[in-house]
């Protein structure tokens, strides 16, 4: 898209927009942070206006209104408590007997039973000590163990040969090789998250605005639908009386504007072959128009 230079009313500082000059659009300059708005003239040229505050609204806050009208209610209800001694007597006797009742169901409800702990029993000393008197009355049998025969000496047979130190040293050393090596096998890699495309909003991009659009050479209307549609970054939903009519579609259309906008322009092309569109859910509708 094209670069549109603007000037900010407030610090004159100069601005450049591209892809964003479209009436209506609001930011804040970078330079003194003063919130501007994208207007457009009759004549179809863009401009930025400074956009006033909203005034702050006087006076008390909505907590305070309601505060202030529940506490109004409370009083007036308490007035006609105080004048009515019969409605305050049965609100007396009403708080009374659901406190009674409450106290009954908590008196009803059943207490949690304890464990009983049984006594532990404790054996009596006199009970082992018959046991202690018959182990010390057995007498004790010294056990006699025979001394161990000599043994002759075994001839411990001569261990293999070291080798020398020297022969090692100068010899290569060659490491073993295993008989079967699994195959190394790469890692394949992650594939990459393919990022989601934004959607584009039609209606938005129904309102860009267009200096120029040409088209001296008759071409069907199928083909411009398609350009419109990679302008547009969507595709056109087409009616049954309109996708199957292979004539309409073939219709050859010429001309040319200045100062317009996609919707505009899109609605003069469609008016050659007595169509017309319509934005619904976010989509372009195309169908013919009424009494065609």
């Amino acid at each position: 898209m094209d670069v549109t230079t603007f000037q900010c009313p407030h610090c004159q500082a100069t601005l450049r927009m591209r892809g964003r000059q479209t009436a209506g659009t609001r930011f804040h300059c970078p330079d003194c942070s003063k919130p501007l708005q994208i207007a457009q003239t009759p004549e179809g040229q863009l401009s930025l206006t400074p956009v006033e505050l909203e005034p702050i609204p006087q006076g008390p806050s909505r907590l305070a209104q309601k505060t202030e009208a529940g506490l109004q209610t409370v009083q007036s209800g308490a007035r006609y408590l105080a004048a009515s001694p019969v409605l305050m007597s049965w609100l007396v006797a009403g708080t009374g007997g659901l406190l009674i009742l409450l106290l009954m169901l908590f008196d009803e409800s059943p207490t949690i039973p304890q464990p009983q702990t049984e006594p532990e029993t404790v054996a009596d000393a006199e009970q082992e000590l018959p046991n202690e008197k018959t182990e010390t009355e057995t007498p004790l049998l010294v056990e006699v163990t025979p001394e161990p025969e000599a043994k002759e000496p075994v001839a411990v047979p001569p261990g293999p040969a070291q080798p020398d130190q020297r022969q090692l040293e100068n010899q290569n050393l060659i490491a073993a090789q295993p008989d079967q090596a699994p195959p190394l096998v790469a890692r394949k890699p992650d594939p990459m998250e393919v990022p989601a495309v934004p959607e584009t909003d039609v209606a938005m991009a129904l309102q860009i605005p267009i200096l120029e659009f040409q088209q001296p050479k008759e071409i069907p209307l199928k083909t411009l639908i398609a350009q419109f549609e990679e302008m547009l970054d969507t595709e056109f939903q087409l009616a049954d009386n309109v996708k199957n009519d292979s004539r309409l579609l073939e219709t050859p259309i010429s001309f040319s504007q200045k100062n317009t906008t996609i919707s505009r322009l899109l609605a003069q092309i469609l008016s050659e072959a007595a169509l017309t569109f319509s934005v619904k859910s976010n989509k372009i509708y195309i169908e013919r128009a009424e009494g065609s």
